[in-house]
């Protein structure tokens, strides 16, 4: 069984929404084939993917919307995620987003886990700007500690450089980088210890694999010298940091390339899932579903290895 972790759709009807009652401008050119279904159905028949998990798409489009708003569209995109599921439940799973932190936010996570059956829940890399690791949105990891949710990260956008955009670097090289000062303030502040998550991170973890060993030297580091750095709070860890790390789940969307699947694996093991950011990339997401098959089987691991990846880690996970 092949199970694609982390995809991403739209439907018409909450497009058409955001333009016509929210004026949304975000966009050029057409979004359908986020809502192609035939082409998405046909895709995965054609590569042998059993499943995808589904998420809605554009993080961007949350970023400064007011909370009433956003909460009156996070409810459209957790209905319309969960009509796509239905229509074909044995192909897709649905998992909900949840964009911002409040208490209407937090009802409408208990809706979507508990209503709605969703496998689990979307956030971002930030919120408005603002680290996952503020005592305001405690409440949100609270409550997935308290239902047993999953929580999927998605990087957001963030005005790095003013000139980061010309090339797209701000999704290229940011959105890698989101993802890792997200998972690296969900360690150091203390959160990982505080509540029991499970967190599926999106790009193999950013670059959490490739400086893993980083990590533990600045740890170590900052500790040994606590006078050298007394502007740096660090918490008082019960285990190697890199350990916190290497429990957070990370996809395998990571192009085509074997040597840094090799890389992620040896960081998460049993917690790297296939993924691969569908129906983003060349061929509208073909490639990324072609790669990432070839990448997994080029692997220098055994066959039992293999299929964990492609769908026992996360079936542990979400069944």
């Amino acid at each position: 069984m092949k199970i694609d972790a982390f995809t991403h759709a739209l439907t018409e009807r909450f497009y058409e929404t955001l333009l016509e009652e929210y004026e949304f401008q975000g966009l050029s050119g057409s979004p359908s084939f986020l809502w192609d279904l035939d082409q998405r159905l046909g895709d995965m028949d054609e590569f042998g993917i059993d499943k995808q998990v589904i998420t809605i798409a554009l993080p961007p489009i949350w970023q400064g919307m007011g909370d009433e708003t956003a909460l009156e569209l996070t409810k459209l995109a957790n209905d319309e995620i969960k009509r796509i599921a239905d229509q074909h439940p044995d192909r897709f799973v649905p998992v909900g987003t949840i964009p911002k932190v409040n208490d209407g936010f937090i009802d409408e996570f208990d809706r979507c886990v508990n209503d709605l059956d969703m496998a689990g829940i979307q956030i971002f890399s930030n919120i408005d700007g603002k680290p996952l690791d503020r005592p305001e949105f405690d409440p949100l990891f609270a409550k997935a500690d308290a239902e047993n949710a999953p929580l999927w990260i998605h990087p957001q956008l963030f005005e790095w450089y003013d000139w980061a955009s010309e090339y797209m670097d701000h999704r290229l090289f940011g959105w890698p980088f989101d993802t890792t000062l997200a998972l690296s303030r969900l360690v150091f502040g203390g959160v990982v210890q505080k509540y029991d998550l499970d967190i599926v991170s999106h790009h193999g973890g950013g670059m959490i694999p490739y400086f893993s060993g980083r990590i533990d030297g600045f740890y170590e580091t900052r500790m040994q010298y606590p006078d050298n750095y007394a502007d740096t709070d660090l918490p008082d860890l019960e285990q190697p940091v890199s350990d916190y790390f290497g429990e957070f789940y990370a996809d395998s969307c990571l192009g085509n390339s074997v040597s840094a699947h090799e890389c992620a694996y040896d960081l998460f093991g049993d917690t790297f899932i296939y993924g691969t950011d569908y129906p983003f990339g060349p061929g509208r997401g073909r490639a990324g579903i072609e790669n990432g098959l070839d990448a997994i089987e080029e692997m220098d691991i055994g066959e039992s290895e293999r299929e964990q990846i492609y769908s026992q880690n996360l079936l542990e996970l979400i069944e």
